[in-house]
């Protein structure tokens, strides 16, 4: 699930861990009708925190909470991630995303909602057909942002974070100079795209020696 911040994408995905439990323990749920499989487990990996007393940085806990989901998955189990790898370099944080996704999608076979602002991810839809991108709506009007809270079918390509600023009252120099530099970095980002092009045999060892990553994690 893509799109906005504050969008809804958590609501979301937490909104349906919520309904599985309900509907499994017996109770009502939120729907006019819904059609929810017994699960043995509903893993979550959600909202951000350290532990500075046990030396735990704040990226080193979201590893330890998928190491630990990794470990206990099923098929037979939902999977909730709610942003994963923003704590490190882009270029790794979207490695360990994918990887991540493949395992769970393409070897466990479980169910799962992963909400992300690494729209490269979106793509893997076309290596897996189970997985499938939605996204939650929202609309400029000259320049201003209005959020919809719908979740949609599709994918977005944007995250509107600088709105989002707008909506906070920075001010205006400070998003004057973001919104420059957001283009320059997409500028450079589409010349180095150009440039280089991995072979599909570099994307598939990148992708091994994350997934050897994310499994030394798991057997801490």
């Amino acid at each position: 699930i893509t799109g906005p911040n504050m969008g809804g994408k958590s609501t979301a995905i937490r909104t349906a861990a919520l309904v599985v439990v309900l509907a499994q323990v017996g109770l009502y749920v939120p729907c006019t009708s819904a059609r929810v499989p017994i699960m043995d487990a509903v893993l979550c990996r959600v909202g951000a925190g350290d532990s500075q007393l046990r030396g735990v940085s704040t990226f080193m806990a979201e590893m330890l909470e998928t190491a630990a989901i990794l470990r206990t998955v099923t098929s037979n189990s939902l999977v909730i991630i709610d942003e994963l790898g923003r704590g490190t370099a882009t270029s790794d944080g979207f490695g360990l995303a994918w990887a991540l996704t493949e395992h769970l999608a393409g070897k466990v076979h479980c169910f799962g909602l992963f909400a992300t602002h690494f729209h490269e991810l979106t793509a893997i839809s076309e290596r897996l057909p189970q997985v499938a991108n939605y996204h939650v709506t929202a609309v400029t009007t000259g320049g201003q942002l209005t959020l919809l809270y719908r979740v949609q079918p599709g994918a977005c390509d944007r995250s509107f974070g600088i709105h989002v600023a707008e909506m906070a009252q920075f001010p205006e120099k400070v998003v004057a100079l973001a919104k420059r530099k957001a283009a320059e970095l997409e500028d450079f980002s589409a010349d180095a795209a150009r440039k280089r092009v991995c072979s599909e045999e570099e994307r598939a060892q990148g992708i091994t020696l994350v997934r050897e990553y994310l499994q030394r994690y798991a057997a801490l």
